[in-house]
């Protein structure tokens, strides 16, 4: 069978200096013309004509011609198609029929043995050609596998060697026999690592525990990882991501290892930095005067980092804080809304906020006080996701400069003090000593001794109104907090004050429907409205008007006093809240100049808004939100 092989013209691969294998004929051209079938059919008609001339004329018998065209027929059969191998036996059965076996066509034969060489002469020739087509396929087939499989395995070589990692294989005692060229590129070859040497290049650390790790997978069957360090050329260790799988056969023996080596070394590099950084952060929190926080896209605390220090001075806890709202634990939320309206507009804008002042609550229920500046954060869209920043406990600067302000306005309310009660007192002593030197009577000396005792009580009266006001304006508690009918209160200063007014001639009108409620201290709220229309009735002239009104304007109560007195100038508007502030139109009245600071206290402290304006006269109001 190798002749036929040898003769065909089969595909054999060739390999140019580019690397890449191409298909070359091995005949010529010549013999590639040659195995056509019409030239087949051509040379094998003239090659059986000329045996059958040689063997006319030597007077052959049937059986040595067709012997002679067997083995004609058999020879051009194994260099010829099929077809052309069917035309042939056919014209050789003709030659012999025709020329030696006469007469033509003829039926009958003298030997029995001629039924069969025919048979056999008919049988031969096809069954020989059939079996070398068949041949000629399946090498073909089998050429063409091999050339392919080399392809196959010069690519997957390539592409392993081309892979950015460490690719290796073992036998399944786990011994090393293949590395691919990445492994040379950091100065390892494969007797480095065959067999169980490639221990030797991990580190000293490790080897111990990636021997038990590996002797495990390999014992158990089950995919290897790991992660460790590999030693190159240059004597640096790496890091590498090490991973293996089982290769097992139809049985489910492992007959082979293959893994492979991702190096990792700036991913580990840059999660020991990270991990530096976050520790040298939670160093910072832990040792700073500031806290960390984060909020979500709902201002809901994530994050919260206080210091140890900062847990022993305002008591909460890094976990008490997480899912709340900044404003759950704060204290001033009822007394200050306005000032957590803004914060909460700010917080829905998503804009930065700095220093943020609140009141809360620590652990023992004390009071603490807190800033707190934040920054937006929003994704690569653009997303809002919520807000990091820091706290700060400013307890201790906020009581400084409480006391402060304290001992200010203490300043200030002694020298007022001094100022308002030098003359009362000085006329009570100069009556006293003339009282003393030039009463000659006891009803001379009663009468100094009554003016005395109201010099005294005025400047008693005066210091009472002062401490009232102090204890209002530093008030933090809200115990008798509740709701206040408007309507009664008013009623009840309109009668309080109409028989004055009558004396005075002056019409007292009182307008207040009823359903109007707010929150606060009634009894505040009636002594702010008692002054205001003390101040209304004692400034307006004889003939004048007094009105009292509650109404309702922009979703909140206004409680009115309104007057046809002078006035208040607009440039004194401001300055008539302040203490002992009397203008030039007060002057003749009498008074101590502390009415309307205690109303501006008591407003103050419900968090109302008072406002002064002109008319003809004076109009006041009180700006109060309705209850929830």
């Amino acid at each position: 069978m190798e002749l036929p092989i040898v003769c065909q013209s089969a595909v054999i691969p060739s390999r140019p200096s580019g690397g890449r294998y191409r298909a070359r004929p091995m005949m010529p051209s010549r013999v590639a013309a040659f195995r056509s079938p019409a030239a087949q059919c051509f040379y094998g008609i003239i090659a059986l004509a000329v045996v059958t001339f040689v063997c006319f004329r030597l007077k052959a018998d049937l059986a040595t011609t067709a012997f002679i065209y067997l083995a004609i027929v058999v020879l051009l059969s194994l260099i010829g198609s099929y077809v052309a191998s069917v035309v042939l036996i056919l014209v050789a059965v003709a030659g012999l029929a025709y020329f030696f076996n006469p007469p033509v066509f003829g039926s009958a034969t003298d030997l029995p043995q001629d039924i069969a060489l025919v048979i056999v002469f008919l049988l031969t020739p096809l069954t020989v050609t059939d079996l070398v087509r068949r041949a000629r396929k399946l090498t073909k087939t089998a050429l063409e596998s091999e050339v392919a499989a080399k392809q196959a395995e010069r690519e997957l070589r390539l592409a392993i060697n081309t892979i950015p990692a460490l690719v290796w294989s073992t036998s399944p005692d786990g011994s090393l026999d293949f590395i691919n060229q990445r492994w040379r590129e950091i100065g390892l070859s494969l007797d480095d690592l065959q067999g169980s040497e490639w221990i030797k290049v991990l580190h000293p650390d490790e080897r111990a525990g990636v021997a038990d790790r590996w002797r495990n997978a390999m014992e158990t069957g089950t995919p290897y990882e790991n992660i460790e360090r590999v030693r190159g050329a240059d004597g640096e260790y790496r890091w590498y991501l090490s991973r293996a799988q089982p290769l097992r056969d139809e049985l489910g023996k492992i007959v082979k290892w293959y893994g492979a080596d991702s190096d990792i070394e700036e991913q580990k590099r840059a999660e020991d930095a990270l991990r530096e950084s976050e520790q040298r952060f939670r160093d910072y929190t832990e040792s700073a005067s500031d806290w960390y926080w984060e909020t979500g896209p709902d201002h809901r605390f994530i994050t919260h980092l206080v210091s140890e220090q900062q847990l022993n001075t305002i008591g909460a806890v890094p976990t008490s804080r997480i899912g709340t709202l900044r404003w759950d634990f704060a204290r001033d939320l009822e007394e200050e809304p306005e000032k957590w309206r803004l914060h909460m507009a700010t917080l829905d804008a998503h804009k930065p906020f700095r220093d943020f002042r609140y009141r809360a609550a620590s652990r023992d229920s004390s009071e603490v006080y807190i800033a707190a500046s934040g920054k937006p954060l929003f994704d690569s869209e653009g997303r809002f996701l919520g807000y990091r920043g820091v706290g700060r406990h400013i307890t201790a600067a906020v009581r400084a400069a409480q006391l402060e302000e304290a001992l200010q306005e203490a300043r200030v309310v002694g020298d007022n003090i001094a100022h308002d009660l030098r003359t009362p007192l000085t006329r009570v002593r100069i009556r006293l000593e003339r009282g003393r030197e030039h009463a000659s009577t006891l009803e001379e000396l009663r009468t100094v001794a009554d003016q005395a005792i109201t010099g005294l009580d005025q400047s008693l009266t005066t210091i009472t109104a002062l401490l009232r006001i102090t204890e209002i304006e530093h008030s933090r508690r809200h115990q008798a907090f509740g709701e206040v009918q408007l309507a009664p209160l008013v009623r009840e200063a309109g009668d309080l004050y109409e028989p004055i007014a009558e004396n005075r001639g002056i019409v007292l009108r009182v307008e207040a429907p009823e359903g109007s409620i707010v929150r606060g201290d009634r009894d505040l709220l009636f002594e702010a409205v008692a002054n205001l229309v003390d101040n209304a009735v004692k400034f307006t002239p004889e003939g004048g008007r007094v009105d009292l009104a509650v109404l309702r304007h922009d979703g909140e109560f206004l409680i009115r006093v309104s007057d046809t007195g002078p006035g208040i100038p607009e440039i004194e508007r401001e300055a008539v809240t302040q203490r002992f502030y009397r203008s030039d139109k007060s002057r003749n009245v009498k008074g101590l100049g502390l009415g309307l600071s205690m109303v501006a206290a008591i407003i103050k402290l419900h968090s109302f808004r008072l406002s002064l304006s002109a008319g003809p006269g004076c109009t006041a109001e009180i700006a109060c939100p309705p209850a929830d």
